[in-house]
């Protein structure tokens, strides 16, 4: 079995910031903290995908706070504030990615969306 090392994983970072006082406004007036674990990861997942809209932040690497102030982002910045909202309610998590290079995108992404997006995009 492998042991894993759950402080290691609810620390606050620069990009997950979930300390400051929009994250714990939104945590609080949630309720998130008064749920089982099961309901924290479903409502927090919940939020960031109905309630953030997809868009285009000006950087992959805005902080949490960025994100939710923004109101929307991609599936970087979205997973950024994701992981510091679960931070935030005491659920351990990290995130594993790769870069893919934008040519590898063309057809799944078309016209506008496709020009304006990152020569990479770290997924």
């Amino acid at each position: 079995m492998i042991k894993i090392n759950n402080e290691k994983y609810l620390r606050e970072t620069e990009l997950l910031n979930y300390s400051c006082n929009l994250i714990q406004k939104l945590v609080y007036e949630r309720k998130w903290n008064d749920l089982d674990e099961f309901n924290k990861i479903k409502n927090t997942y919940s939020f960031v995908r109905d309630e953030i809209l997809f868009g285009y932040n000006i950087s992959d690497d805005i902080t949490a706070e960025q994100v939710l102030k923004d109101g929307y982002g991609q599936c970087n910045t979205k997973g950024t504030l994701f992981m510091a909202l679960l931070r935030a309610v005491n659920i351990p998590c990290r995130i594993h990615a790769f870069t893919i290079n934008k040519e590898l995108q063309k057809g799944a992404m078309t016209g506008f969306v496709y020009k304006n997006a990152p020569k990479n995009v770290f997924k």
